[in-house]
């Protein structure tokens, strides 16, 4: 059996169910994926974690980080180090999941071979040294998770219960915003028509901007920019980028 210490320097335990139903309720009214993500940062300190990830398991050894991740607090440099190494395929944290469906701290995860320890022991260096991952087995077979993430993670079981609660909702409300955008641009994509963040993405990708630069400069995720860019070039039926910044020109969509 697993032993959970006390935490003192938490929100006290008395509140900590008030805390989690008020963050539900944020969550709940949230209208974009990022209004998720900024919850989910605020919160950091009431549960002691420092970073966190919402994202799905790869289909296919094609599949990278970006392909498999909804939402993303992960530190920058550690993202980039995990998706340049195809950490994704051998992090023994995902392969734990797969067979189990209570959350649990990394440490419970075997780490198996020896790339799997590479993983956990490189995590260290950019802070993550103890994890908590909440799993989650969809009906269609694809397997996700939230995985929260930090220097010293210790949770009681009050506040082990309350993130695996608030977990469930963040994950379950970013899918249905998703699921609901994608119907959205659909409808938007016959007429080719570019939402306002759409063309503020190409207006900064035009300047020369990365995908990192302009999420950067618009206070949202990355995977969130990719997606406006991504649509934006479907809906003006470009082939990459660059044709479709040149296409918007043409169109008079930006200048």
């Amino acid at each position: 059996m697993s032993y959970y210490p006390l935490i003192t320097n938490h929100a006290p335990m008395t509140s900590i169910s008030q805390i989690a139903f008020d963050i539900l309720e944020k969550i709940r009214s949230a209208q974009s994926v990022d209004d998720i993500q900024n919850e989910l940062s605020i919160n950091r300190s009431t549960f002691g974690y420092d970073a966190f990830v919402i994202g799905y398991l790869p289909r296919s050894s094609r599949q990278v980080l970006q392909d498999c991740t909804s939402i993303s607090g992960w530190p920058r440099e550690w993202e980039q180090r995990y998706q340049a190494r195809g950490f994704i395929h051998v992090d023994p944290v995902l392969r734990h999941l797969k067979g189990v469906i209570d959350p649990f701290f990394w440490h419970e995860a075997p780490a198996g071979q020896a790339e799997g320890r590479i993983v956990m022991e490189e995590a260290r260096v950019f802070g993550l040294r103890q994890g908590f991952c909440v799993p989650f087995h969809q009906h269609d077979g694809s397997e996700a998770c939230i995985s929260f993430g930090g220097a010293r993670l210790e949770l009681s079981p009050d506040e082990r219960a309350a993130l695996h609660m608030i977990a469930i909702y963040a994950a379950s409300t970013a899918k249905a915003i998703t699921q609901c955008q994608v119907q959205v641009e659909a409808g938007a994509r016959t007429q080719g028509h570019l939402t306002a963040r759409e063309v503020e993405c190409l207006k900064w990708s035009a300047a020369g901007k990365t995908a990192w630069d302009i999420s950067v400069i618009l206070s949202i995720s990355r995977r969130t920019v990719e997606h406006h860019l991504t649509s934006a070039c479907t809906k003006l039926q470009a082939v990459g980028r660059t044709h479709c910044v040149a296409e918007a020109i043409r169109r008079k969509i930006i200048s």
